[in-house]
């Protein structure tokens, strides 16, 4: 059985002063990024780790205004996004560069990083990769204030669909071994599943990569037709909503050919997993899926909690991959 390992997303993270001669006259110039060690902070962790495949840690914004304040159609006040015009894509990839130099970080501390990595190959662990996040359709409309333009959510997201498409692809471009769709107001049940359904699969159907699709809360009411959408991977929370193994076990068939990345980190405790109760919550999905492949990662991403909390989930994962279950 082969085990790797993935983040979620987000991960904690801090600003930081232009402190050097270099930083400061970049600064005065215009061009100091206060995020950049952030991304090799969190980088570090993951390589540190052993994660597999890593993203750029998502440190400049939340999920919805890191994508929401670049396409066009949508303005940021007071913190919350407002769509006042006709959704359209951003001038130019909106997280392109920070993958790639998330790519440079990661490969200057492990050659096994590649650009374009080969799922198969991360599999047989000669090979590790970066994945790009994109926060979906329904979760960015359901998340902002429609001021102008569109007379329903249904259109909003669909428009919004075709610009993160153009971002997907983008993404790779730039060397993402895989896309991830962030869909968590899936489970809530605010939209139409089969408009969420088009939406995503209008994203997935633009590139040529593996296309990860992660959906947290309760699975009750959604999972049956989650396994109908056109991705390669769904990933789900287990460890904080272990009632979803439940529910997997219920619509889980033979014929099932979807992957499933196993969310078992809770990452609402604000303290280190017990390494135990992770395998327990991992051993229980495979006895469903039966696969031969496994993928294992946090319930969410990890933007809200301590470095060291953060670094020590990643540990129990860690072990539990060097071990296996």
């Amino acid at each position: 059985m082969n085990i790797i390992t993935t983040v979620v997303g987000s991960y904690p993270t801090h600003t930081h002063k232009a402190q050097t001669f270099n930083e400061k006259i970049s600064y005065s110039l215009g061009l100091f990024d206060p995020y950049k060690q952030a991304i090799v902070n969190a980088v570090t962790n993951f390589v540190e780790c052993d994660i597999d495949i890593i993203c750029d840690g998502q440190v400049r914004e939340d999920m919805v205004k890191i994508f929401a304040s670049k396409i066009f159609g949508f303005k940021i006040i007071d913190n919350t996004a407002h769509i006042k015009g006709k959704i359209t894509p951003a001038a130019r990839g909106i997280s392109s560069k920070d993958l790639h130099f998330a790519f440079k970080t990661a490969k200057s501390l492990d050659n096994r990083f590649q650009l374009n990595a080969s799922l198969d190959k991360i599999y047989a662990h000669q090979q590790r990769g970066i994945k790009g996040i994109i926060t979906g359709p329904t979760t960015i409309v359901h998340s902002s204030i429609i001021d102008h333009f569109y007379s329903s959510k249904k259109n909003a997201i669909f428009d919004i669909a075709k610009a993160l498409s153009y971002e997907a692809r983008e993404l790779e471009k730039s060397g993402a071994c895989a896309i991830q769709i962030d869909e968590p107001f899936i489970s809530t049940g605010a939209e139409d599943i089969e408009v969420s359904k088009t939406a995503v699969e209008y994203i997935s159907n633009s590139v040529n990569i593996p296309v990860i699709l992660h959906v947290c809360g309760d699975l009750k009411d959604v999972l049956e037709d989650l396994l109908k959408f056109d991705v390669d991977i769904l990933d789900f929370e287990f460890s904080g909503m272990p009632q979803n193994i439940k529910t997997l076990k219920k619509a889980w068939t033979p014929e099932c050919n979807k992957q499933i990345g196993i969310g078992c980190l809770n990452t609402k405790l604000e303290s280190v997993d017990d390494e135990s109760d992770v395998r327990k919550t991992v051993t229980d999905v495979c006895k469903i899926i039966d696969k031969e492949n496994l993928l294992i990662d946090p319930d969410c991403g990890m933007r809200m909690l301590d470095d060291d909390i953060a670094r020590g989930k990643l540990e129990v994962i860690q072990s539990i991959r060097n071990n296996g279950v």
